[in-house]
C-alpha cells in the first residue's frame, strides 16, 4: 500500500514581499498548514534552514489531537497562541459561513471578528516572532484562515499595502487541490464529514476558498471600523518598539 505523503503543501516563506522602505527578507517566517504531521526529514530539513520557532494557531483539540509532531526538539521552541475555541465549533464557524450563500463579505467580516477578538493574543505572536533568534513558522490546520490573519497583520505592521496582503492570502487558491485531501487524512473524525467530504466542499461558499476579495473585505471593515488593519492590535499591546524590532528582523531596506 502507499504510504500518503503528508508534507504541507501550504507552507511558503514571506520573504520577497513589498513593504514600507524595504521588502520582506527570505528564510525568517513562514506560514503554512498544518506542521504537526509531517515527515521527520522534512522537518529535519526545515531545521537544517533554520527554523527556531513554531507558532501554533489551532484550536486546543486540534493541537491534542495530533500533537505539536516532529517539530518539536531541543533547540526549537512551541508556543500554541490558539485562534479559536475548535475546528468546528458553532462560535466560530457558523452553520451559515458554510453555505453556498456565504461570500467573501462574509468571510471578511469574519476574519475582522477574529483579529478584533483575538487582538491579544496576535499581539503576542507579532512579539515572538521579533523576539525569534532563527526562522519561525506559523501555522493552523489549512494555513488559509487563522494563518491568514496572522499574516495580515505581521505585513501591516511592517507597513505592506492592502493590495500586496490580499495578494498573499489568495496564494492558497492555488493549493487547495492538495490541501483537502490533506487535511482528511491528517484531522480524520475529528472534523464534520460536512466540512471535509469533497462534494459538500464543492457546494460550500467563500468560506471553503481564498480569495483575494474575502481579505479585501477584511481589511475594509477594519479599516472603517479603527482606522487601520492593526489598531485593535496595538491597543492589546503591540508596541511601537516590538514593530521596530519586527522591521529590523523582517525588512531589507531600499538602497
Amino acid at each position: 500500500m502507499e504510504t500518503l505523503d503528508l508534507s504541507p503543501v501550504n507552507l511558503r516563506d514571506l520573504g520577497g514581499l513589498p513593504v514600507s522602505g524595504g521588502t520582506t527578507r527570505p528564510g525568517v517566517l513562514l506560514r503554512s498548514d498544518d506542521v504537526s504531521v509531517m515527515p521527520a526529514a522534512f522537518a529535519q530539513q526545515m531545521i537544517d534552514d533554520g527554523v527556531t520557532s513554531v507558532i501554533d494557531l489551532r484550536s486546543p483539540e486540534e493541537a491534542l489531537f495530533t500533537g505539536r509532531g516532529p517539530l518539536t526538539v531541543p533547540g526549537v521552541s512551541y508556543h500554541h497562541l490558539a485562534l479559536t475555541a475548535s475546528v468546528s465549533s458553532p462560535e466560530d464557524i457558523s452553520h451559515e459561513m458554510m453555505t453556498s450563500a456565504t461570500t467573501p463579505a462574509h468571510v471578511g467580516a469574519w476574519y475582522a471578528n477574529l483579529l478584533e477578538t483575538q487582538a491579544r493574543q496576535l499581539a503576542l505572536g507579532v512579539t515572538l516572532v521579533a523576539m525569534a533568534d532563527g526562522a519561525t513558522v506559523f501555522h493552523c490546520a489549512a494555513g488559509k484562515d487563522r494563518t491568514g490573519v496572522f499574516a495580515a497583520v505581521v505585513l501591516s505592521a511592517l507597513g505592506a499595502t492592502p493590495e500586496t496582503i490580499s495578494a498573499d492570502y489568495a496564494v492558497t487558491a492555488t493549493r487547495l487541490p492538495q490541501l483537502f485531501p490533506r487535511l482528511r487524512a491528517i484531522m480524520g473524525g475529528l472534523m464534520p464529514d460536512r466540512v471535509l467530504d469533497e462534494e459538500a466542499i464543492k457546494g460550500m461558499g467563500a468560506m471553503m476558498g481564498a480569495h483575494v476579495e474575502s481579505m479585501e473585505a477584511m481589511q475594509k471593515v477594519l479599516i472603517e471600523r479603527h482606522g487601520s488593519v492593526l489598531e485593535p492590535v496595538r491597543r492589546a499591546g503591540l508596541s511601537d518598539a516590538t514593530i521596530a524590532q519586527l522591521r529590523e528582523r523582517l525588512v531589507i531596506a531600499d538602497a
